[in-house]
């Protein structure tokens, strides 16, 4: 195979897409028939078509998940897209995007969240900006009192009179 047969079978890859997820000769794919178990990681675009399990930690790529991908790991990466269906965590440092097809059970956190009309989706959702710690986010524990009101006068106490 020479160097045009490659070019050719690399530009006929990226005709056939049916979640409309964008892919170029530089994109890393797991193919339809593909079915991972482990650790993912890298540098490039991923496009996951088949299926995967364990974690994918793409930080400062794009991952998208296409219409008959099969996903059950949790995804970080700059930009996440999910066409297809999705069971775990999704972190993005700049936007998580479910298109119509997409299915996700998990949390995103994410400062840009789009969830298309028609996509189903069950889990919570951060957006905060920065990356989230635990221990910036929570302000520190108030000086707790009895008083349910501290700002306020206690009320006075409501005297009965009893029967004779």
């Amino acid at each position: 195979m020479n160097q045009s047969d490659i070019s050719k079978t690399q530009s006929s890859s990226t005709t056939s897409n049916p979640g409309n997820i964008k892919e170029s000769a530089g994109n890393a794919t797991i193919g339809e028939s593909v079915k991972i178990i482990g650790d993912l990681s890298g540098k490039e675009d991923l496009v996951i078509n088949g299926i995967v399990e364990g974690t994918v930690d793409f930080r400062d790529s794009n991952v998208s998940v296409g219409e008959k991908g099969k996903v059950n790991a949790n995804i970080t990466a700059r930009n996440i897209t999910i066409a297809g269906e999705l069971k775990g965590e999704l972190r993005g440092s700049e936007q998580v995007s479910i298109k119509p097809s997409g299915r996700v059970t998990g949390d995103i956190r994410a400062p840009r969240v789009v969830l298309n009309d028609g996509c189903q989706f069950k889990g919570l959702v951060d957006m905060e900006e920065k990356p989230h710690n635990p221990a910036e986010s929570r302000p520190a524990a108030p000086n707790v009192t009895n008083k349910p009101f501290p700002d306020r006068p206690s009320p006075a106490p409501i005297l009965t009179r009893r029967k004779s």
